[in-house]
């Protein structure tokens, strides 16, 4: 019986990474340990800040050393890859292309998930970090769905998301996820028919919301929905 290996090109960050395992195993219907999905992660904080890149290409490029990992973690022998970070994958094109396995996209997972609940013609808000929404990739596969896109305002990216990233999960600080919430249910009362929590940090905030209202759409939990759709589809 094959068991497929999922790789996780993890550290990007870190404990954004923790909690992705963390929800994929909760995910997966298991009735004992055996049951549990094979998993190798390379949980490898040295991999560059990605969002100082896009912004500044002057900066330390991420892309080789995700490469690295991608192809550490084919050799160890994943059957298929994730990334649980969403700016990372501004340079998904070249990191699959250098993988003899397939690899998730989170962007694209997350917009079929927003197609289904909502329809082709929505408005969606963007929780990200300013490198996914300066690089434009993420609205990029929502406007191809058909999908309108609303970014926060300038205000609320510098005052609550990029703190939230930055200042608080990147730096293992306590952090108030109220003011994730809030800014969500100020967007859709604004227009939004949905807001993605568009970095897999703001994940973490995520999870720990005691409220998850259906509007707010969690990149990180599709991803990790996916790995088990497709672990499923492959085991036999």
């Amino acid at each position: 019986m094959h068991k497929p290996v999922l790789g996780v090109l993890g550290g990007v960050g870190p404990l954004a990474t923790a909690y992705f395992m963390e929800l994929v195993i909760k995910k997966t219907p298991a009735s004992c340990d055996q049951d549990n999905i094979p998993m190798i992660v390379f949980n490898d904080p040295q991999i560059p800040d990605r969002t100082a890149y896009i912004l500044d290409g002057g900066n330390p490029n991420p892309l080789p050393e995700m490469t690295r990992v991608v192809l550490w973690l084919e050799r160890a022998g994943a059957d298929f890859i994730a990334i649980p970070c969403n700016t990372a994958h501004y340079f998904y094109e070249q990191i699959a292309e250098s993988a003899t396995v397939p690899v998730l996209n989170i962007m694209r997972e997350t917009t079929a998930r927003i197609v289904e609940m909502h329809g082709e013609h929505a408005t969606i808000g963007l929780l990200a970090t300013d490198g996914t929404l300066s690089s434009g990739v993420f609205q990029s596969y929502l406007s191809d769905a058909g999908l309108s896109v609303m970014a926060p305002s300038e205000k609320d990216q510098r005052g609550i998301v990029m703190p939230l990233i930055y200042d608080r999960v990147k730096r293992n600080l306590p952090y108030d996820p109220t003011a994730l919430l809030d800014l969500a249910r100020r967007m859709h009362e604004n227009g939004c028919d949905a807001v993605i929590v568009g970095c897999t940090e703001l994940s973490v905030v995520y999870q720990d919301l005691t409220h998850k209202p259906d509007y707010l759409i969690d990149s990180m939990d599709v991803l990790a929905d996916r790995c088990v759709s497709y672990y499923l589809e492959h085991h036999r």
